[in-house]
Formats: structure tokens, sequence, C-alpha cells
């Protein structure tokens, strides 16, 4: 078979209120460059970029997802290079399966459709936020649970991003522990009007909406706990500044901008840097495309 690639896209979940049901992808990207070995081979896998896995679970969801579609896949060899940072919220897990699942898709006999692709991306993943997100590019939004995998997915917003990583530790499983087991109907109440309006914001594209649409009451304040400097952030005010919020379960940060993207991100890092964390500020855009199959490099 002729060495293929395969790419995917960083995303952003919550948006703030849109707790585990709004994603929006980043053009930051992952890239599985790959070459099916004759049966009995041993795979190869080699990490590049600049932010290479210095482990293998980057390796095991991808894995993951080639199994989901092709369980008699043969050996590959895999080069990988990321760009999307580890651990900090921006949706490397769900760039990963999103790949794995699109590898198996290149290398069955019978791939499925689209559809049960998607969800088994999003089944992978855990969050169909993120999961879409990579799997479609745009913005998404998206549900899961018992009732199967529904989702729309839109153009991304005509804003700019800044997105700004701070030193910080916080895994997803340490970040979801901090959340409390119940909450009051007011605190439910308001989050539910600001999603619904998020989505609105984000179906019709009116930007207006999105600073009051991204606010939240139900898992920011309580991962602030763990992410010196957001608190003060999340009240950042700039006439420049749509919105911002937690990227994910964090420590990440997403900004949304009309202009200035890079001093807002500036604003931001030093929030963070007052606070005893460095910082990396990036400006990328939003992903239009999400997953990419092609020859040599489809990014």
């Amino acid at each position: 078979m002729t060495d293929f690639a395969v790419s995917a896209p960083a995303s952003s979940a919550n948006l703030g209120s849109g707790f585990d049901s709004v994603g929006v992808a980043i053009e930051i990207r992952m890239t599985a460059r790959v070459r099916v070995l004759a049966a009995g081979a041993p795979a190869v896998w080699t990490y590049t970029g600049g932010c290479a896995p210095t482990h293998d679970g980057i390796r095991n969801c991808i894995e993951a997802g080639i199994a989901r579609i092709a369980p008699s896949a043969p050996p590959l060899a895999v080069e990988l290079e990321n760009e999307i940072p580890l651990g900090s919220g921006l949706g490397s897990s769900a760039a990963a399966y999103a790949i794995g699942v699109a590898i198996g898709a290149r290398i069955a006999h019978n791939a499925p459709g689209d559809a049960e692709l998607a969800r088994a991306v999003a089944e992978l993943e855990g969050h169909p936020d993120n999961a879409l997100a990579a799997w479609y590019g745009g913005a998404v939004v998206a549900s899961l649970g018992d009732d199967g995998l529904t989702s729309l997915r839109f153009s991304p917003p005509a804003v700019e991003l800044a997105v700004v990583i701070p030193s910080t530790v916080l895994t997803t499983s340490d970040a979801r522990a901090l959340l409390p087991d119940s909450y009051t109907r007011a605190d439910t109440v308001f989050n539910l009007q600001r999603a619904a309006l998020l989505g609105a914001a984000l179906a019709s594209g009116d930007i207006g909406t999105l600073g009051a649409a991204m606010r939240d009451r139900l898992h920011q304040q309580y991962r602030a706990r763990a992410i010196p400097g957001l608190e003060a952030i999340l009240e950042l005010r700039d006439p420049a500044l749509i919105g911002v919020a937690l990227s994910g379960a964090g420590p990440a940060v997403l900004a949304f901008a009309t202009h200035d993207t890079q001093r807002i991100g500036g604003r931001i890092a030093g929030l963070f840097a007052d606070a005893g964390a460095t910082s990396d500020v990036r400006t990328p855009g939003f992903a239009r495309n999400g997953v990419l199959v092609g020859l040599g490099n489809p990014a």
C-alpha cells in the first residue's frame, strides 16, 4: 500500500458554558505518516515535532482507534509529528483517536461510513466536543449518551484566537475531581441559558453575544483552585477581548478577540506570571478542516 499521512487539529472544548458539549478546532496539528509493513514485521514508531510525546500514551490512543475500525490491521511504521501541547486541555488525545480511526478506515477492507467513524472517535475519547471538533473541524455542538451521538457542525466564528498555555500541571482526571457532585438550581439554570445562547451564537455567527454566552458557573470557578491566575483571567476586560475561557479541563486558556490577539495573550500571560507561572502564547487560527488524509503531509 502506498505510504499516506493523516493529520488532525487541536481543539478547545466547553468554551465556558458549553460544558462537555461545545468545541472548536484550532489550527495546531498532529500528523502521522504511515507505512504498511509486511505481515509479521515489528511495528515501528518514531516521535517528532515541537511537542513530541515522551511516552506511548498518544500511540496507545492511535492504536485504539485503528483497532476499533480495523481489528486485523497489519503492522505499521508510523512517524508521529506533534505540535499540539500535551496535557494542556487542547485535545491531544482527541486528535490521536481521530487519527487512529482515520488510519483504520484507510486500511480496513470494508470501512464504515462517516457517521460510524465519528461515533467511534467520540466514544473512544469520551468527550464529543473535543472528538468531533478534531474529526470535522470548525465549531461543533454535540451530545453523546444512551440515545447515541448527535451533533451539528458550524463554520468557526469570525473572531481571532489567542491560546495561552501555562507551566501549571493539571491532569484531566484531577481537573474532573475538583468538580462538585451536585449544583444549585440557580447555577444550573445560569449555565443552561448561556449554553443555549452559545450554540445559537455559533449557529448564527453573531459574535456580539459570545462574551455573555461563554460565562460559566459549573466548572471554571472550581478548577481555578488548581490553576493560579485563572480567577483573575476570567475577570479580564479589554476593548479587543470578546470572551475568555478555560480550554477543556485546562490549564490552557482560550481567548476570542476582535484584534490584537498577541497583546491579549500577553495580558493573560502576565496574569499567570503574577500567580507564579510562566506561559506560552500562541495565536493560531481556527481549523476549518478536521481530519485530513493524503499522500505526504496532508496539512
